[in-house]
């Protein structure tokens, strides 16, 4: 123990003093935080009645010297009694917000503080954690015995923590009751809910069991809450605040930047799993590492893989045993095993400083995600890179999870498949954007902007060998600004993907069942690339002279209506030039792939054909192909597919029915040719596009 007070303080001088704060991630690029924090200031914290005894438990409990961005401010006001809102990034030190100040014996509120998290595994991982700091704990689950809970929370001295699930105080009569003893008893410090935006039925990981906890504030008025999160937008903070009652809260946030982290999104090519473990192989051999995949059978799947190509290896989901998740976790956070394969929920709360990689095996199914899941890497502040790897079928398959009606989703409502097909949608989005960086695209996503425009060699974008090209898009761009205040002058909603399949002339029912394709401007984006009008679009939004306006609807639920932007006006009147640079998304030549038929000599026998494609999503970006140069055959990957009357065809996951097609013989493995109508063939694959980004 320190032999005097002093000892306490010492070194710690610049806790206070500046906006410096220590941390593993560098701040110094932040130029807007996506809200802005009521921070006190530094005087008022150190001439605070609790300063004193915070820094002898941050030293003597928690072996710290040093507060990172927002701690101790957070600290100071939940001790001061007041709501308190933490967002900070994933690895940025949430978890000290509410711990030290449950130590401490003064505050406003002192007695039991009460954390609400989602994930048994985040709950067991702080709980051992407090527990190797003598900190009293208790964790009140399904293993803990009604006696044990009983013995803990009514009898002797109270713990300083105790964690439960929000599933276990919905459900449990008796939980309910005790926290009722302990507010009649000035027994309850505060209540914190982690992971607070599973409240918000905006945030992707919406949870049922956590729509009650509007409660706490009814039922215990005068119990401060503090929410934590590190994954919300501005729609998202503002849900929560309203949902837990939240008062005259302070809020606190910070740059969503992880410096430290370099984004790369990998097309699946031919081989792409090969090239993915000899990447791990080569950068980061016997590293520690997590893959992320989106169901259980692919994790073992994967693993086994691995496994075979002489990895440590392990998978870790919902659907093993309790006693296997732990072994497998401990192995993997022991450092025994280097690569856990886990579905999504893996990793909340796991606080394992030294994963060198994360890689998503398949389409995360939000940004939202896909940030709180790339931040599980580089915690110790060294570089770690982040691969996803993306193919339009991993996006037909989270629409196809979305949608199946036996799904065990007990938010099915037709809003919630809109949602969270949008979600996805934005993450196709964000792996399709060749051009703009990808940290920059993040932290727009998250309301915050950088004044670079490049993060240097931080993606494979600004990485990029290929050179941009520059392109005028002034007709267009203006185009869709004069859609929407056309919309907006008629007080009629429109959205974002509304108005760019106006713009490229799509054919969906949306479009014309409202006629949409009567508009003026309607196709005149045809001959643009697809990849160069969606970031034509999203660059408007960005410049701000578009913006969403999200509404909420009778459900509860919100969709995001398309609007002017306090530029757009500005922009309209303006003859400035608008120019996009952009990278063609290049094919085996360099070229961007708009197939053309082969320059060869006279082919022979059954390879009388047409291109031969990977994906026909991509055989004609934008124009039907001539009759002269289709002929009347066409080879592409697929499966022949008995129908119930008659034969269907299905050409990479779109079927041509029988009375369509010709006739079909079968070449080689998986390699179909179809002799039908060109533009039969062309129109269903044309379908399938707009399927995807309708």
């Amino acid at each position: 123990m320190p032999a005097s007070e002093a000892d306490y303080w010492e070194g710690m001088e610049d806790v206070t003093m500046d906006d410096s704060y220590p941390d593993i991630l560098d701040f110094s690029n932040r130029t807007s935080p996506p809200f802005s924090s009521k921070v006190s200031n530094p005087s008022k914290l150190t001439s605070s009645p609790y300063y004193t005894e915070v820094i002898r438990q941050l030293r003597g409990v928690f072996g710290l010297h040093k507060f990172r961005r927002n701690q101790l401010e957070a600290i100071i006001e939940a001790l001061s009694g007041r709501d308190v809102f933490v967002l900070m990034p994933t690895g940025g030190g949430k978890s000290l917000c509410y711990q030290l100040p449950a130590v401490c014996a003064s505050g406003q509120t002192t007695g039991v503080t009460v954390v609400v998290s989602p994930l048994l595994a985040l709950m067991k991982d702080q709980v051992h954690a407090l527990q190797e700091k003598s900190v009293d704990v208790f964790l009140w689950n399904s293993e803990a015995s009604w006696d044990e809970a009983m013995q803990r929370m009514r009898v002797g001295p109270k713990p300083s923590l105790m964690y439960i699930t929000p599933e276990k105080l919905k459900e449990s009569n008796v939980a309910q009751n005790v926290l009722t003893e302990l507010y009649n008893k000035q027994q309850l410090a505060r209540f914190v809910i982690d992971e607070a935006h599973c409240i918000s039925t905006w945030g992707q990981d919406f949870r049922d069991a956590y729509r009650d906890l509007d409660q706490l504030r009814t039922r215990y008025p005068t119990v401060p809450i503090m929410a934590l999160t590190a994954t919300a937008r501005r729609n998202t903070v503002a849900d929560i605040i309203k949902r837990l009652g939240l008062r005259d809260c302070a809020f606190f946030t910070q740059s969503f930047n992880r410096p430290n982290l370099r984004y790369i999104v990998e097309p699946k090519g031919k081989n792409w799993e090969g090239s993915m473990m000899d990447f791990i192989a080569s950068n980061h051999p016997n590293k520690s590492g997590v893959i992320y995949c989106l169901g259980r059978d692919k994790c073992e799947e994967v693993a086994k893989k691995l496994k075979d190509r002489g990895f440590s290896a392990e998978h870790f989901h919902a659907g093993m045993t309790p006693s296997d998740k732990d072994w497998a976790l401990d192995e993997w956070r022991s450092g025994r095993v280097h690569i856990i394969v886990a579905t999504i929920a893996f990793g909340m709360g796991i606080d394992k400083a030294d994963v060198r990689f994360v890689i998503h095996y398949t389409l995360p199914k939000s940004l939202d995600g896909y940030y709180q899941e790339t931040g599980r890497a580089g915690r110790d502040g060294e570089p770690a890179d982040c691969i996803l790897y993306f193919q339009f079928k991993d996006f037909m398959s989270i629409k196809n999870m979305i949608e199946r009606p036996d799904r065990d989703n007990i938010q099915a409502t037709p809003e919630s498949i809109t949602r969270q097909t949008a979600a996805a949608r934005a993450v196709v989005d964000y792996c399709l954007n060749i051009s703009d960086c990808r940290r920059i695209q993040l932290l727009h996503y998250f309301d915050e902007k950088l004044e670079e425009k490049s993060c240097g060699h931080g993606c494979d974008n600004c990485a990029h060998s290929v050179p941009l090209i520059t392109r005028n898009v002034t007709t267009e761009a203006r185009a869709v600004v004069e859609l929407v205040r056309s919309f907006q002058t008629k007080k009629e909603s429109v959205t974002l993907i509304q108005c760019r399949d106006i713009l490229r002339g799509a054919k969906t029912v949306v479009v014309k069942s409202k006629q949409y394709d009567k508009l003026q401007c309607y196709g005149m984006g045809q001959d643009m690339p697809s990849e160069l009008l969606e970031q034509m679009i999203r660059r408007l939004c960005l410049d701000d002279i578009l913006q969403e306006n999200p509404v909420m609807q009778s459900s509860g639920y919100h969709t995001d209506y398309v609007v002017l932007g306090p530029s757009a006006e500005e922009f309209l009147r303006s003859k400035k030039v608008t120019e996009i640079q952009w990278r063609p998304k290049a094919g085996k030549t360099g070229k961007t792939k708009i197939q053309t038929a082969p320059k060869t000599s006279r082919p022979k026998g059954k390879q009388r054909a047409l291109p031969e494609v990977d994906e026909p999503i991509e055989l004609y970006e934008d124009d039907p192909p001539p009759i002269a140069v289709l002929g009347n055959v066409i080879r592409c990957k697929g499966d022949i597919i008995p129908g119930n009357t008659r034969k269907s065809y299905q050409v990479s996951h779109h079927t041509i029915s029988g009375e369509n097609a010709g006739s079909v013989e079968k070449i080689g493995r998986q390699n179909i040719i179809i002799k039908a109508d060109p533009t039969t063939i062309y129109q269903k694959m044309l379908n399938l596009r707009e399927e995807v980004w309708s």
